[in-house]
């Protein structure tokens, strides 16, 4: 019998490769690895859920101030980009004025 450490293909051909049994710590029988595989999916999905959950129940608890708090925050970081972007232009239209001066 050829033991959990041969190839996936004797595996498959042997059923006595990995008995359910002696397998729980081996990732060589199938079976196994797929009851791994769907506990932590299962876990993973749970938590899933209970985010989802716990983001509708904030959203009912505190949602008008979550959504004055984004607001402020939208506001704040747009006049910010836009500050950003006239300070890039200014750089740029003083670079062209310069290169027109330089060439001129």
């Amino acid at each position: 019998m050829p033991s959990c450490e041969s190839t996936q293909q004797d595996c498959d051909q042997e059923k006595e490769c990995c008995p359910f049994e002696k397998s729980i710590n081996d990732l060589c029988c199938p079976v196994e690895m797929s009851a791994k595989m769907g506990t932590k999916a299962f876990s993973q999905a749970m938590m899933e859920v209970q985010v989802c959950s716990l983001k509708e129940k904030i959203k009912e608890a505190f949602g008008e101030k979550i959504d004055k708090k984004s607001e402020a925050i939208v506001k704040a970081m747009g006049t910010h980009w836009q500050s950003t972007l006239d300070q890039v232009n200014a750089q740029k239209t003083l670079r062209e004025e310069m290169a027109k001066i330089i060439m001129g």
